[in-house]
């Protein structure tokens, strides 16, 4: 994974998503595509469902509360960037393996 998509900002980590919506099964994270953390989620993107699966999916990879995880950019588009409170970005790396 290049180091981009995983950073530090101001006490938070950011990362760079790759959603893909409608899969038959959640998996986060489901790989690593041109400096994205790729998530997969079963949830359409309809009314916001696949973000609130997201978050919560997230939060459970990376040991944190839903609240500490917040979408910052691309909440209509399947490229984000996430923020999660009270981790590290080394953790963060150590968890996704890079």
């Amino acid at each position: 994974m290049k180091s981009s998509a995983v950073e530090e900002c101001k006490g938070s980590v950011l990362i760079r998503v790759l959603v893909k919506a409608g899969a038959r099964r959640l998996r986060c994270p489901a790989g690593l595509q041109e400096g994205f953390v790729v998530v997969e989620v079963c949830s359409p993107p309809v009314g916001g469902r696949a973000n609130r699966e997201l978050v919560k999916a997230f939060a459970k990879f990376l040991g944190v509360s839903s609240g500490s995880v917040s979408i910052v950019r691309g909440l209509k588009d399947k490229e984000k960037v996430i923020r999660v409170l009270g981790v590290s970005v080394e953790s963060v790396r150590g968890k996704l393996g890079t």
